[in-house]
């Protein structure tokens, strides 16, 4: 080893064997368990602090059958949850004394790739749920090179912890949309049955100079005049083929026909729909549209090429008109603060939420930046409202529809009826993860005809992080309102269940080393140490005097 600080020889943790909560540590409590040694081009981490988060839930509830999980057996090879991590070096392996030194504190980017393939931390490699960590050369020397961005003295550990959360909303408004056909990609075009429609392909597609298309139910004449155009051979089939196109033209097709055809897409997927279609709700799949990337187009006539480059936005229409419902959860409150804080947002914002105290604290936070602004921002409790009454309540607020939505509330039939409310050239950003193959009822002329759009995302890449870490230590944004309560390890099964019962109004952060620290709520913290309430800021957030207080009261290091 090239560098050592004192560390102990035992440690907490909480090893997760098998699916369920019961299954995290031991009857309820963390498990001792010795502290893993450093190899050769390895780091050992001190873990400063771990945010909880939705995701850790279903990966309990999951177990071996989560899609990042690699282990096939956690009962005897457990894996330790825990992917908002902060961390301080404090053994360096062998090989890794030029790059690494202790005392160094970084924030961790966990989704980690090697030649293409995850091993997500937290998922399939030990995370943050424990005391100290071992980074081995996947997360130093992968895909995208070292998974760690290094974080300033002066950022405190709970704030940190905030970054990744905050990133994959920041990440959701930087999705970049295709506005041409895949080059060399692979194309489908389907048409309905004993179609006699001619098709252009247009220059978009001839430009990309797809290395494979595929027809199915084209007529001769139709494949001769696309053969023509785009100068390559085309496969015409006799049944639909398997999934994995790069782009798809659904062409004039009976719903039953496109239900079908709208599934065989690839990851980022374009899939169009060309033609004159009904106004009409056919099913799509909206889990795929957040998890794999999926983007749903369309456009009137016979031009292939028509159909790209309408509604291509990925943020707020400027001075539009958003909702937000589930706006006032843990992580909608953090898209909320987007919207209002920014200044090519949205002018009329709404947000929905199941919960009268969230809606009270996401108000209080950002009412003098909704004063500053000019919004004109409405709160409300569907539960507190007959169905025809909340009805009322959107049109009335949105009279032509719903420029925005960002859906944060993991419920189709919830996302299908938002859809409704939608205005042409409306974009549903479809935060929340509903499951890849799960489908929704959303209006095919909407998206043929009308422009509108669904995007979604699942976590973030290394830049998206480094660019919300910049944010945060210029100043920019302020991601200490987000956090809502504070606990110590030992705690860390209660805040899990406390993130699933939605107790807090915003994000729960764990201090691994603090191991008998109560699970507290930010507004409660003055009870977790004598004077601490004159460490917070003049609006009463949570500062880095206030982490120093906490830690000379409770840190076991």
């Amino acid at each position: 080893m090239s560098c050592k600080c004192k560390v102990p020889e035992r440690m907490l943790a909480w090893p997760l064997y098998g699916a369920g909560m019961e299954q995290l540590g031991k009857n309820d409590q963390p498990v001792e368990v010795e502290v893993p040694q450093p190899g050769v081009g390895e780091l050992l981490v001190r873990i400063d602090a771990i945010g909880l988060c939705f995701s850790d839930v279903k990966l309990i509830r999951t177990g071996e059958d989560h899609p990042r999980v690699i282990s096939e057996d956690l009962s005897t090879d457990p894996v330790i949850p825990g992917h908002e991590a902060v961390m301080t070096v404090v053994k360096v392996g062998d090989e890794l004394g030029s790059k690494f030194k202790c005392g160094q504190r970084f924030i961790i980017q966990a989704d980690i790739y090697v030649k293409g393939k995850g091993f997500a931390y937290g998922y399939a490699i030990n995370g943050g749920m424990a005391q100290y960590s071992i980074l081995d050369e996947r997360v130093l020397n992968g895909d995208e090179g070292c998974y760690l961005l290094p974080i300033k003295d002066e950022t405190s550990s709970a704030i940190a912890a905030l970054m990744e959360p905050w990133t994959c909303v920041q990440a959701s408004y930087m999705i970049d949309n295709r506005t041409a056909p895949e080059e060399s990609g692979s194309v489908l075009i389907v048409a309905d049955n004993k179609s006699d429609k001619i098709y252009a392909a247009g220059e978009l597609l001839k430009a990309a100079a797809p290395a494979r298309v595929c027809t199915v139910n084209l007529s001769e004449a139709a494949i001769h005049a696309l053969t023509e155009e785009l100068g390559v051979e085309i496969e015409s089939l006799e049944a639909l083929p398997e999934a994995g196109f790069d782009d798809i033209f659904i062409c004039d097709c009976s719903r039953e026909l496109a239900e079908k055809v709208g599934k065989l897409g690839s990851r980022g997927a374009v899939i169009s729909f060309i033609g004159n279609y009904p106004n009409e709700e056919w099913a799509f799949d909206v889990g795929s549209i957040h998890y794999e990337g999926w983007f749903y187009q369309g456009a009137e006539g016979n031009c292939l090429s028509a159909a790209y480059n309408r509604n291509v936005r990925n943020s707020w229409k400027k001075g539009g008109v958003c909702w937000l419902p589930g706006g006032a959860g843990a992580m909608g409150q953090m898209h909320t603060q987007m919207a209002v804080e920014s200044p090519d947002g949205p002018s009329r914002i709404l947000v929905s939420d199941m919960d009268d105290a969230r809606i009270e604290n996401v108000s209080n936070l950002l009412a003098d930046t909704i004063e500053k602004r000019g919004i004109e921002f409405k709160t409300v409790n569907p539960s507190k409202l007959t169905v025809e009454e909340f009805e009322k309540l959107l049109k009335d607020f949105a009279p032509d529809g719903f420029d925005d939505i960002v859906m944060l509330v993991p419920v189709v039939p919830v996302l299908d009826g938002s859809a409704r409310e939608m205005a042409e050239d409306a974009l549903m950003n479809i935060f929340a993860g509903i499951p890849a193959g799960k489908e929704g009822a959303l209006n095919v002329w909407g998206i043929a005809s009308g422009g509108m759009r669904f995007i979604g995302s699942s976590g973030s890449k290394t830049a998206h992080l480094r660019h919300t870490l910049g944010l945060a230590e210029t100043g920019a944004l302020a991601p200490v309102i987000a956090l809502a309560a504070v606990g110590g390890m030992k705690a860390l099964k209660e805040g899990l269940n406390a993130v699933i019962n939605a107790e807090f109004p915003g994000k729960t952060v764990i201090f691994p080393n603090c191991p008998d620290m109560p699970l507290t709520a930010i507004n409660d913290i003055s009870k977790l140490a004598d004077g601490i309430e004159e460490t917070l800021d003049n609006k009463g957030f949570y500062t880095l005097k206030t982490e120093c207080k906490l830690l000379d009261q409770y840190s076991s290091r």
